[in-house]
């Protein structure tokens, strides 16, 4: 969150092997805009890389992100 450590997630029932999973996590955020990124680790343990890929030939990589303002 906003460029700082890592936090844990809860992750949704796996729907099968090949499916991304939904997340939630509950954190206290100040009023104001906020920048959330997320990356996903697979059961091996690899981390997914920051570093952005499009999809062909191997799959797409790189961190999702996105801005939202909090009230």
């Amino acid at each position: 969150m906003d460029h700082g450590p890592w936090q844990p997630a809860t992750l949704s029932t796996e729907v099968n092997v090949d499916t991304w999973r939904m997340w939630w996590t509950q954190i206290s955020l100040k009023p104001g805009t906020h920048q959330v990124f997320c990356r996903a680790t697979d059961k091996t343990g690899y981390t997914q890389t920051a570093d952005r890929a499009g999809t062909v030939p191997d799959g797409a990589t790189g961190w999702h992100s996105t801005t939202f303002v909090a009230a």
